[in-house]
């Protein structure tokens, strides 16, 4: 931002501080603050001090990680008003926040540690988002004491869990204190067990969604033809350096669905989900092995193509396309589950043995 952005932003604080000024200034008022407040109590500056670090802080509460969680959980469960469509499968949800005094690091910007409870957050809206459907049918079988036929009682004894796997972070640009931020949560991909899931922490206001699948009251980007200088292909390059820039950092995790013992593959709890379609008969012919086994061309994976809302057929290819594409990436950071194999217990010493804080 460059100073003469800045300058109505300066203006607004500096008229909000001559008024608060103002205002201090005069005795009666003084009085009604210091009576309101007890500042003249024994401890009652101290009390207001931690009264004003609490409320600048009041993210990271004892407990407000898990209102935070339960809130979203809540809503998207029962109080969001608009369903899915299948189309929306790969769509992102966004989330808002800001970086509190407290989780900042002697750097004086976001502690790299802080960014996975906010992570949490934008997940829990986005896999309650799309697995609603199935969550509550889940509830309903367990209601009515139904069981999985495939597997022995003992095995699927137990509550749907979804569970999370893994999760790793990789960091690009700093985030400086009370700086908000936005986080675009989607899910990449799925395979045997897990899916997978992306989020971004980026700069709000770098760019604008062309709609709003469950908020349609929500203007988003009217569409426009043309482009810039050189035409729509030049205008697509810039947009995405533009969106490279605006990048803090780009994370991953994934998700295990459960009942007991068992693990549930994702395509059936998509599924249950309605978040595919009917898989053709022919599927596992045409394209010679079974969903999850099938590796299109890189080609194809290169160009995937999803339906856009306003109508095209949302179909199995497309579907896998995706699917592929984004496990190029999952691969790789499945890969990681390797590194458990490199604990050695220390058969060759250690450096020393030390307490975190008292014991």
């Amino acid at each position: 931002m460059t100073a003469l952005q800045k300058l109505p932003h300066v203006a607004g604080i500096a008229g909000v501080g001559a008024s608060a000024a103002a205002l201090a200034a005069q005795p009666a008022i003084r009085t009604y603050i210091s009576r309101s407040l007890g500042l003249r109590a024994p401890g009652g500056t101290w009390r207001v001090l931690a009264l004003l670090l609490a409320l600048l802080n009041l993210k990271n509460l004892p407990f407000m990680w898990h209102i935070r969680l339960f809130r979203a959980l809540i809503y998207q469960l029962y109080f969001q008003p608009t369903p899915i469509p299948q189309s929306a499968l790969f769509e992102p949800t966004i989330t808002s926040t800001r970086t509190p005094l407290v989780e900042c690091d002697y750097n004086m910007h976001k502690s790299n540690s802080t960014y996975f409870s906010d992570i949490d957050i934008s997940r829990t809206h986005l896999v309650t988002a799309i697995l609603r459907t199935g969550i509550k049918r889940a509830a309903h079988a367990k209601h009515q004491k139904t069981h999985v036929p495939e597997a022995p009682e003992a095995v699927h004894k137990g509550s749907h869990l979804v569970a999370l796997g893994a999760v790793s972070c990789h960091f690009r640009r700093e985030i400086a204190p009370y700086e908000k931020f936005e986080i675009w949560t989607r899910l990449l991909c799925w395979d045997r067990k897990w899916m997978y899931i992306v989020s971004h922490l980026v700069k709000p206001g770098v760019v604008r969604p062309r709609h709003y699948t469950l908020q349609p009251w929500r203007q988003g980007q009217k569409e426009t033809e043309g482009g810039g200088v050189n035409g729509k292909e030049e205008d697509e390059e810039v947009r995405r350096e533009k969106l490279k820039k605006a990048v803090f950092a780009s994370s991953i995790a994934k998700y295990v669905v459960k009942k007991g013992r068992l693990t549930i593959p994702p395509e059936r709890v998509l599924m249950s989900a309605d978040m595919l379609p009917s898989k053709p008969e022919n599927w596992g012919e045409k394209a010679g092995n079974s969903m999850l086994n099938t590796r299109l061309s890189s080609e194809t994976v290169e160009d995937a193509v999803l339906p856009a809302v306003n109508g095209s057929e949302w179909t199995w290819d497309k579907i896998e396309a995706e699917r592929l594409r984004g496990l190029r990436f999952a691969e790789m950071f499945a890969g990681l589950d390797g590194l458990h194999e490199e604990f050695d217990g220390g058969k060759d010493g250690v450096l020393g043995e030390f307490t975190d804080l008292l014991w």
